[in-house]
């Protein structure tokens, strides 16, 4: 599928938002959105992608002319001045003077997250020395460093204006025992009670951790609570986090009930959900699949404001494409289409190619112990998206005797990160050789199911078994 085709056909996805019958007007702003850069001092330090992608990623907003950059937290991935400074020092190269490269004014839009104020990770002893030798964020002079490194004044919580949208940016704070140990903004409430915000017009609210009972799953990092409480008064908001790390092909990094919240995917490397066989984020220590690759899964997202709606793209930033079809969010009110449960009932279920075939094989995988474990590995062709259908989020695998699945695991794709087109090796899972009968060749029936973000399961494909 093209680019073009992949555009055109965005409309077609029910998960993205309604329809609007009457043209989208002028643009009002636009908008970069990234999180969680990670930034380290040394290109041969412990980070992940070293700035490989940020400053690749703000000259796209440049490209695209963009009012203002949103960075929802983690900037420095020690929390070290140093980091800070050569964070600042590729967007002082890029936005000299807050200023884009045809000119016009560009905003800086950042806030600080949990590894910048928490400062917790100077205290491994696998922090690099030269990291730390400036200085570690919190135990400094925290508004005369951020004046140093973006000749601006700093508070914990300030209010910032875009093309005449209001940006609340609520940094993350100090570790105390009156931010409950980081997961509270000491003073939001009240601080936002001050700004007297217009209910007719939507307004941005960004912190970095994730606001409870919101986007993605349980567990993920949310923060104790009394930001979505005070925001349940704002039915304009547009609440942003970081944080999380999340997929933003995960149709649950954007979520809406009394507000509208999104999670902004990391820049420098992306987690998964729980419970997945080869998933980073799997706790199981009996998995046999070691961890997927996540370190070319450079993610971020640029919104476009219009009157009537804020069309957000997401972007795959290795390749250049996007994630999949543009969210499309009603403003200035939450009208329920984008609620989780009305999106899951619209949104069609994956389904695999008409010609796909599955092959099984035996081998050695390791696990996540690093051991070697004799296996059956399923290979099967990764279910695309098409015009009418979603991409698939991850496959529900089962080996099935009699009838019943006696061994039942989900697996990602290797290019789940990447756009669409660019998801191309088969899949595979393993299971433990173990774990099945001995004539497994004769006795088990192999199934795959597609799944979309929300769990609706496209037809599945198996293998049969030997004759």
């Amino acid at each position: 599928m093209t680019r073009k085709e992949f555009l055109g056909a965005s409309a077609a996805f029910a998960a993205t938002g309604p329809m609007f019958a009457k043209p989208a007007g002028k643009p009002l702003m636009r908008l970069g959105m990234i999180s969680d850069t990670h930034v380290i001092l040394n290109d041969n330090g412990c980070g992940l992608q070293n700035c490989l992608c940020f400053e690749p990623a703000l000259r796209y907003f440049d490209e695209r002319k963009a009012d203002g950059v949103l960075v929802a937290g983690d900037l420095t991935d020690f929390g070290a001045a140093s980091e800070l400074r050569r964070f600042a020092a590729i967007w002082n190269r890029v936005f000299p003077g807050n200023r884009r490269s045809d000119g016009g004014p560009i905003k800086l839009l950042h806030i600080f997250g949990d590894h910048d104020m928490g400062g917790y990770m100077h205290k491994f002893s696998w922090a690099p020395k030269a990291e730390l030798a400036e200085g570690i964020i919190p135990e400094m002079d925290v508004a005369a460093l951020w004046d140093e490194c973006f000749h601006e004044k700093w508070a914990p919580i300030q209010i910032k204006e875009c093309c005449g949208f209001k940006f609340v940016l609520a940094h993350h704070p100090r570790h105390t025992k009156e931010s409950n140990h980081g997961d509270s903004i000491p003073g939001l409430e009240d601080f936002m009670a001050g700004q007297r915000l217009d209910p007719k017009k939507p307004f941005f609210l960004v912190q970095h951790r994730i606001f409870k009972d919101t986007v993605l799953v349980p567990g993920c990092g949310w923060e104790s609570g009394k930001t979505t409480e005070t925001l349940k008064k704002y039915p304009n908001a547009l609440a942003i986090c970081g944080h999380g790390h999340c997929n933003a092909a995960d149709e649950l990094c954007l979520w809406q009930g009394e507000f509208t919240a999104m999670q902004i995917p990391s820049l420098n490397f992306c987690c998964t959900r729980p419970g997945r066989e080869n998933g980073y984020n799997n706790l199981d220590k009996d998995a046999i699949m070691p961890k997927g690759e996540i370190r070319k899964s450079w993610q971020g997202m640029f919104g476009t404001m219009y009157a009537d709606r804020l069309v957000v793209e997401r972007r795959d930033f290795l390749n250049g494409l996007p994630l999949g079809p543009d969210w499309v969010i009603p403003l200035p009110s939450p009208d329920g289409t984008l609620r989780t449960e009305v999106r899951m009932k619209k949104s069609v279920a994956p389904q695999f190619a008409a010609d796909a075939k599955v092959s099984v094989s035996e081998g050695t995988v390791k696990n996540r112990r690093g051991t070697e474990t004799d296996a059956v590995i399923v290979s099967f062709p990764v279910a695309h998206a098409t015009a009418r259908v979603p991409r698939t989020y991850d496959y529900l695998v089962s080996a099935v005797k009699d009838g019943k699945a006696i061994k039942e695991t989900a697996v990602y794709s290797s290019g789940q990160f990447w756009a669409d087109e660019k998801d191309a090796l088969p899949v595979d899972c393993a299971f433990a050789k173990s774990a099945l009968p001995a004539d497994w060749k004769k006795t088990v029936r192999f199934k795959i199911v597609p799944r979309d973000s929300f769990g609706n399961r496209g037809k599945p494909i198996c293998w049969a078994g030997e004759a």
